[in-house]
C-alpha cells in the first residue's frame, strides 16, 4: 500500500488533535425559519509537493456556506452546504457542494424523506450520495432504513474525492424490542464499472448485560456474500465500575477494502496494512473531577504488510482534558501517544491545545505538536508544528479569526502559512 509521504507525515502528527475524518449529522431548525454561516478564509505561504517531486507555495482561498430553512410545523426542511476554493499562484480552482438536499417528515416522525446530496451514515461506511434516504417507524420499536445513490468521482469535493465512481443500494431493520436489546440487521448493494456488484449482509448488537446496570456489550459484522469473506468483525464490552471510571475492551477484524472507502478503524494501522487486520484494544476513561478527563488506551494488532507476510504492533495513548482554572476559562487538551510496528517502523508524539477569553468576545489559542518517527512514513525524521491565533467577536454574529501557523518536517524544513477568516452568522425566524 503506497501512501503520500506528506499526507502520511501529517496524519501521523495530527491525528489526535484533529480526530478522525468524519461529519455530524445536520441540524434542523427548530422554528419556521432559516438561519446558517457564510465562513471565507485565506491561508498564505502554504507549500505543497508537485507531481514532479518539486516543491512550491500556493495561497489557498476558500468561502463556505451553510444555508438552512424549514417549516417543522409542516415537516419541510432544506439544507445546502457548500465551498468555492481558489488558489493564487496554483491555478487549481473548485466549486463543491457537501449537502443539497430536501427533507419531508411527519409530526410524529415515523415518517422521513431525504432527496438530494447527502451524508448517508447507516452504512459500515460513510457515502457521500446523490440520491435518496427513507426513514420508517410502523411500530414503536421498529424503524425500516432504505438509502441509495450515486457517488460520480468527478463531482466529489477535493480532497475526498473517491479513486472511482459507483452506486450503493442498502436497506436496514432496527429494533429495541428484541430481548431488551438493539439489533439491525442490512442489506447493501455496491456497484461500478470497474468491477463487478457486490453484495453484503450486515448486523450489529448492543445490550446491556443481565443483572447489570453499568455493562454493555456490543458487536458488528459485515459479511461479503460473493467473495463469502468476513470484512468486518467487531466485539466489545464496557463497563463502569465507578462512577469516575469506564472500562472498554474490543476486537476487531476486517480487512481494507480498496473498491469501497477504507473501513480506516484505525487510522495508523491502517497506513501498514494491505489486507487482513486484527486488533485487540483496551481502554480506560477516568473522571475523577468535573474539570479533569483522563483518558488511556492500548492496542495490539497483527496485520499484513505485504500478501502473506504479517507483523505484529503496539499503541500506547495517552490523553487528558483538564480546567483546573474555571474561573478564569483557561482549557487545556494534552495526548501523548507511542507506535512500535513493525521491525523498524516506530513512532511517538505530543500534542498540546490551550485557549483562554483574555477579554469578553477576544478569545485565544495556542497548539503544539511533535512527532519523532522511524520509517513509519518511509523516512526517519522529526515533525512539529505551533499554532497561535486570535478570535474577536467584533459584532454581534460576526467573528474575526487569525492564525500564525510553523510547522517543520522533512518534506518542508521552513513552513510558516497565515490563516484569515471570518464568520457570519445568520438567522431569520418567525
Amino acid at each position: 500500500m503506497v501512501k503520500n509521504v506528506a499526507v502520511t507525515t501529517a496524519a501521523i502528527l495530527f491525528l489526535f488533535v484533529m480526530g478522525g475524518y468524519g461529519q455530524e449529522e445536520v441540524i434542523l431548525p427548530q422554528t419556521v425559519g432559516i438561519f446558517g454561516e457564510f465562513y471565507p478564509v485565506f491561508q498564505g505561504n502554504a507549500p505543497i509537493l508537485v507531481p514532479d517531486g518539486r516543491k512550491k507555495k500556493i495561497h489557498p482561498f476558500y468561502q463556505y456556506l451553510e444555508l438552512n430553512a424549514g417549516s417543522p410545523k409542516d415537516g419541510v426542511f432544506f439544507n445546502t452546504f457548500l465551498r468555492g476554493r481558489e488558489v493564487l499562484g496554483g491555478g487549481d480552482r473548485t466549486f463543491d457542494v457537501y449537502n443539497a438536499f430536501f427533507e419531508f417528515n411527519n409530526r410524529a416522525r415515523t415518517f422521513e424523506i431525504r432527496l438530494g446530496r447527502q451524508l448517508v451514515m447507516e452504512s459500515t461506511n460513510l457515502f457521500l450520495l446523490d440520491g435518496g434516504l427513507v426513514r420508517i417507524s410502523p411500530i414503536d420499536g421498529i424503524r425500516l432504513v432504505a438509502y441509495g445513490g450515486y457517488q460520480d468521482r468527478d463531482s466529489q469535493p477535493d480532497p475526498e474525492e473517491p479513486l472511482k465512481s459507483f452506486s450503493v443500494f442498502g436497506f436496514k431493520l432496527i429494533s429495541d424490542r428484541l430481548l431488551g436489546s438493539i439489533v439491525s440487521v442490512g442489506y447493501e448493494l455496491f456497484d461500478s464499472d470497474d468491477f463487478s456488484p457486490r453484495h453484503f449482509l450486515s448486523f450489529s448488537f448492543n445490550r446491556v448485560l443481565p443483572f447489570t446496570r453499568s455493562a454493555d456489550v456490543y458487536s458488528r459484522v459485515e459479511f461479503d456474500m460473493g467473495q463469502e469473506n468476513l470484512s468486518l468483525f467487531t466485539l466489545g464490552v464496557g463497563f463502569t465500575p465507578l462512577s469516575v471510571l469506564h472500562l472498554n475492551l474490543e476486537y476487531d477484524t476486517y480487512e481494507p477494502d480498496d473498491d469501497r472507502n477504507d473501513f480506516l478503524q484505525d487510522a495508523i494501522f491502517d497506513l501498514f496494512s494491505v489486507s487482513r487486520l486484527h486488533e485487540a484494544r483496551f481502554g480506560v476513561t477516568y473522571i475523577p473531577t468535573s474539570f479533569l478527563e483522563v483518558s488511556s488506551s492500548y492496542s495490539f494488532t497483527s496485520y499484513d504488510i505485504t500478501e502473506g507476510v504479517s507483523t505484529s504492533g503496539h499503541i500506547l495513548r495517552l490523553g487528558f482534558i483538564w480546567d483546573l482554572w474555571r474561573q478564569l476559562g483557561l482549557k487545556a487538551f494534552q495526548r501523548f501517544y507511542f507506535i512500535d510496528g513493525r521491525k523498524d517502523d516506530r513512532a511517538l508524539g505530543f500534542n498540546f491545545l490551550v485557549s483562554e477569553e483574555v477579554l469578553r468576545g477576544l478569545n485565544i489559542h495556542f497548539a503544539f505538536a511533535y512527532a519523532h518517527f522511524k520509517k513509519v512514513t518511509d523516512q526517519d525524521g522529526d515533525a512539529f508544528s505551533y499554532i497561535t491565533g486570535v478570535q474577536y467577536l467584533l459584532v454581534r454574529n460576526l467573528l474575526l479569526r487569525s492564525e500564525l501557523e510553523v510547522n517543520s518536517n522533512p518534506d518542508f524544513k521552513r513552513d510558516i502559512r497565515i490563516n484569515l477568516g471570518i464568520n457570519y452568522y445568520f438567522s431569520r425566524n418567525e
